[in-house]
């Protein structure tokens, strides 16, 4: 019996171990359903904007983030032009001559959080030992099992957040035809880069299946 328990209490432990941290997900989406997507044969990707200070995280940080925007970018089933290809401007009518439609990317968050789990009390199984006579009248050793309480100490708990925006607009009419705001939590620490990768992924892939 007590070698049951413990693999069980061992697979247990695996599992905390192998499982992903808690994770926050909010996607909310807007689209136009008058708007002929299927018409989108070149869009212009817009600079990346942030109302984040990346400042003092470097040339390389910022790459980075410009790197998986538009990688992610080049799943759409049409051309993608960059900003700095051609003309330059805030409206996005002023793209008409070049593109159907503009796309923005604003990350709106990009910071680090933490809570603290207070002490707590949980009723476990212990194992003890204790000397018996068995039925020959000789000392023997057997073991036992009990109830006791065990405390466990206050820790922290770190969480990373992001927050991204898209907004996709017609050249034509300078109107928004489709937005997302994603927003994100995870129960580990700096850990942003791989969830800003998963927004942009998500966001490029179901924009790719409207416009096919």
């Amino acid at each position: 019996m007590y070698s049951i328990k413990k693999i069980f209490g061992i697979m247990f432990l695996l599992a905390c171990v192998i499982l992903p941290q808690a994770v926050s997900a909010e996607k909310r989406d807007w689209k136009d359903n008058y708007y002929n997507f299927r018409g989108i044969r070149r869009v212009v990707l817009m600079d990346l904007n942030s109302n984040v200070n990346f400042r003092g995280s470097g040339n390389v940080f910022i790459q980075r983030l410009n790197g998986t925007y538009y990688d992610n970018a080049r799943k759409l089933k049409c051309e993608v032009i960059r900003e700095n290809y051609g003309m330059r401007g805030s409206d996005p009518r002023d793209y008409y001559q070049v593109a159907d439609a503009v796309i923005r990317c604003t990350i709106k968050d990009w910071s680090d959080d933490y809570y603290i789990v207070p002490e707590r009390t949980t009723w476990e199984q212990k194992k003890m030992y204790r000397r018996v006579r068995d039925m020959w009248g000789n000392w023997v050793e057997e073991s036992y099992y009990v109830t006791v309480p065990v405390t466990h100490p206050p820790y922290r708990v770190d969480v990373s957040k992001i927050a991204v925006s898209f907004e996709v607009y017609d050249t034509r009419t300078g109107q928004m035809i489709f937005g997302r705001d994603d927003v994100r939590d995870r129960e580990d620490r700096n850990a942003q880069d791989g969830m800003y990768g998963r927004i942009c992924n998500s966001f490029f892939q179901d924009l790719s299946k409207l416009i096919k």
